[in-house]
């Protein structure tokens, strides 16, 4: 590569991760960071951090909708060499897609082709398949172009919902890190991907979300559904009783004795 060349980048960012590799790719001395496209300030996490430091690099920050109704006047003149997307939400259409002078790419937190689309940590758990972070060749089908590179991401069995997720976040900037200097390179290679894989709609994440309180469960299924859900010891599953809806989480603490006791209770069978 010329080491005079400068890759022109357009990313499309949101969330921690975003940021990261906002913060990444702008201490790049072969990288130009020609715009960076959020979400709407109504679905964006982190983009006070990211728009402080477009502001203090000289990098301007568009919408996503003004990104899409003014294409042609603010983001084709960018002429970036890579499109690259970090957990953002919205679809790229065709103008984006084939904008770049060499490579869109798409950081998705799922081990493709498992876990397409949103909910990824969670029915990584509930349908028992691999947890991990791909880098991804974007293509029209959402999470469907041809694989970079993966990192699997090890789920413990007591690990609730925002560990599962901040392990995702800090997986995919790690992933990322180790892949851009072959991107940067045109080194990299890419693999299709092995099968159709799988997609969970949201009526189906919704479904699980709901406990059946006369339904029957394999203890552990249950557990895994309210753990994968629970944030910071905050519910996500809901369950009617008695005619109100609540809330149900889980936390998980390590047993210091093999002793069983409830308290308020006298342990009468400790009394010689």
């Amino acid at each position: 590569m010329n080491e005079n060349k400068h890759e022109k980048v357009l990313l499309c960012i949101d969330n921690a991760a975003g940021f990261k590799v906002l913060q990444y790719l702008a201490c790049r001395p072969q990288v130009d960071v020609v715009a960076a496209i959020a979400h709407p300030r109504h679905n964006a996490t982190q983009l006070d951090e990211i728009e402080a430091l477009c502001a203090l690099r000289g990098i301007p920050v568009i919408e996503i909708a003004d990104a899409r109704s003014r294409f042609d006047e603010l983001i084709a003149p960018l002429e970036p060499d890579f499109l690259v997307s970090i957990y953002f939400d919205y679809i790229l259409d065709d103008r984006f897609i084939k904008l770049p002078g060499k490579d869109a790419i798409n950081l998705h937190p799922g081990y493709l082709p498992y876990n397409k689309g949103f909910y990824y940590y969670a029915w990584a758990v509930l349908d028992g398949t691999p947890a991990g972070v791909s880098i991804h060749r974007i293509a029209s089908e959402v999470d469907a172009g041809p694989v970079i590179s993966q990192k699997l991401v090890l789920i413990d069995g007591t690990d609730t919902g925002d560990i599962i997720y901040d392990k995702h976040v800090a997986a995919s900037v790690e992933l990322f890190e180790l892949t851009w200097p072959c991107l940067e390179a045109g080194s990299y290679k890419v693999f299709r991907q092995l099968h159709r894989g799988t997609r969970k709609k949201i009526s189906e994440t919704n479904q699980a979300l709901e406990i059946d309180p006369y339904a029957t469960y394999v203890a552990r299924d249950l557990i895994n559904m309210l753990r994968v859900f629970s944030f910071s010891g905050s519910g996500g599953c809901t369950m009617q009783i008695d005619g109100k809806k609540y809330r149900i989480g889980v936390e998980f603490s390590e047993a210091i004795d093999n002793i069983n006791r409830t308290l308020g209770k006298r342990d009468n069978y400790l009394v010689g």
